[in-house]
């Protein structure tokens, strides 16, 4: 059970079932409607505009996103933060800039490289030993 504080009322409650507490659900809901509709209508418009249009917390608009209820790119302009370095982030699911995605690809090549290295020597290692092993046999008086 993964008790957390619920964002709209700071109760405690289970976050299994739902991002807020069963209290808020219908607070929620009212509230995901009224961005949908200005949505539906406006489009172009950033999570700012919609807050401002619908009354709606801007960080209820996020955890939105967040759960994946929403879904239009304008709604994200300049609001997610690459969590590295802090900069406009590619998009809500990858959460890096274009910078930090490059440097983290570069660090896996990296470690797969190592790791590959690692098991070649201990190929390697094993095959010595294997080799002194046999010699070892082959002296053995049978």
């Amino acid at each position: 059970m993964a008790l957390v504080k619920c964002p709209r009322c700071s109760k405690l409650f289970d976050k299994i079932r739902s991002p807020v507490c069963t209290r808020c659900m219908d607070d929620e809901e009212r509230d995901y409607d009224k961005v949908r509709e200005v949505l539906n209508a406006q489009p172009d418009l950033d999570a700012e505009q919609v807050s401002g249009e619908t009354e709606v917390p801007i960080d209820c608009i996020m955890r939105m996103i967040e759960e994946g209820l929403l879904a239009n790119a304008a709604l994200l302009e300049g609001k997610v933060k690459c969590g590295m370095c802090g900069a406009p982030a590619i998009s809500a699911s990858k959460r890096l800039c274009q910078a930090c995605l490059e440097k983290l690809n570069a660090r896996v090549t990296q470690a797969q490289a190592q790791i590959k290295m690692e098991e070649k020597k201990d190929i390697q290692v094993g095959d010595y030993l294997g080799g002194i092993r046999q010699s070892f046999e082959n002296k053995r008086p049978g």
